[in-house]
């Protein structure tokens, strides 16, 4: 059974990850998008989208695919470790997976996967992403994410 370390240096096992891979597809993940739209935050919102299109990205490894579509898999969840619908710690569960799985794969992302993530975001919601709350800015901006 495969172990890779988290940034706690503690084992995430193979069949965790998998468990949460089942409940992945690409329409689920934007019919939840669209329904919680900007309640999730935008940087929340960000890495959803900074995932989704690293999904997508041919030069990344197997094994981080593994670890994002798990994280949005469990994204997609909607009875999680913490219900989605708990006014504001409904989504700190999905949060800490997603910054997970942003740390994990932080190397594979390009300034062109946070461009497609920012275009995207600002398609679905007619925001712009640059003017944005200033902790939004920097993790657009940041140059490990």
């Amino acid at each position: 059974m495969y172990h890779w370390q988290n940034e706690y240096k503690k084992p995430v096992k193979f069949s965790t990850l998998r468990k949460y891979v089942e409940f992945y597809s690409e329409h689920d993940l934007f019919a939840k998008v669209s329904k919680v739209g900007l309640k999730l935050g935008a940087e929340i919102l960000f890495y959803v989208m900074l995932l989704f299109y690293l999904l997508a990205d041919k030069t990344v490894p197997l094994r981080n695919k593994l670890i994002i579509t798990a994280a949005l898999g469990y994204f997609i969840l909607p009875t999680d470790l913490i219900a989605d619908f708990i006014p504001v710690l409904g989504f700190s569960d999905d949060a800490a997976f997603l910054s997970y799985a942003v740390s994990s794969v932080s190397s594979a992302i390009t300034p062109e996967v946070k461009k497609r993530a920012k275009e995207k975001i600002e398609e679905m919601f007619d925001v712009n992403m640059t003017t944005q709350s200033s902790k939004t800015k920097s993790v657009a901006s940041r140059a490990d994410y």
